[in-house]
């Protein structure tokens, strides 16, 4: 048991104590409610690759008419670049974050992005490249404020990736790593999918509602547990230990039960 608790508390979230209730029993008042919604995983279907994932037509149709019902106080808060979230969901007008806080696009334009090394990053980024180039079975992710290596199709290269990054940045000041789903990530310290939703927070169209946030990812625990204590809605998409407090099966199930809410609130 204790080895459990150290490694949940080292990835960021620590096991639930009670298990998450099905989402089919809760239900949202749009005029009351912020929504703030992870990418992969939550509103696509998890991909062998990055670049491979699906969005189709009525993922978009979806966004809109939460958008509308919503009024505007709909956000996108994604681990991968802003800009490509803004061009697989083009014609979105909510807000969008991306690279775990590091970039917010608004009505009002585009926040300033963080500050960090970007001469030492770009270092980071090279040797992971190259290690992706000579280990096939892994696969390098280059982000902006960041950079991920994926071993989805060979899970047993995990150790093997955590050590290799770990030795690019030591006890480095600036970066850190960051668990993901079957993959690990290099990026600047002091972001968070947390962070990101708190800033967005303080909007006119996302002030004073009750927070929803869903997410798949252990990356989305620690906006789970900061929802949680503003006594927000907090919903894990897939298996897993979480904090959050409901939980949908799949990405498809999580859909049709927001889709439920839109023609709950048309009706």
């Amino acid at each position: 048991m204790s080895n459990q608790w150290d490694y949940y508390s080292m990835v960021g979230f620590v096991p639930e104590t009670d298990p998450p209730e099905d989402l089919e029993r809760l239900s949202i008042n749009a005029d009351e409610t912020a929504l703030f919604l992870d990418f992969d995983g939550t509103l696509v279907d998890i991909a062998p690759t990055p670049d491979t994932i699906k969005v189709d037509a009525s993922v978009r149709s979806l966004l809109n008419d939460l958008v509308r019902e919503h009024k505007g106080a709909v956000s996108i808060v994604s681990g991968r670049n802003l800009q490509e979230i803004s061009d697989r969901l083009d014609g979105f007008a909510g807000t969008i974050s991306g690279g775990h806080g590091a970039e917010i696009r608004h009505a009002s334009g585009h926040l300033p992005v963080i500050e960090c090394d970007l001469a030492r990053l770009g270092h980071i980024k090279k040797a992971a490249r190259e290690f992706a180039v000579l280990e096939p079975r892994v696969i390098a992710e280059d982000k902006r404020f960041g950079v991920v290596l994926h071993f989805r199709q060979h899970p047993d290269m995990e150790s093997k990736v955590r050590e290799f990054l770990s030795s690019l940045i030591g006890s480095d000041d600036e970066f850190e790593l960051q668990s993901a789903k079957m993959a690990v990530e290099i990026k600047p310290k002091g972001i968070s999918k947390a962070d990101a939703v708190k800033r967005i927070t303080g909007f006119d169209e996302f002030a004073g509602r009750r927070i929803l946030f869903a997410g798949d990812d252990e990356t989305d625990e620690s906006a789970f547990s900061w929802v949680n204590e503003q006594d927000g809605i907090t919903i894990k998409i897939g298996e897993g230990p979480t904090c959050a407090h409901y939980r949908a099966h799949s990405p498809s199930a999580f859909k049709d039960w927001l889709r439920t809410q839109t023609k709950m609130m048309e009706s």
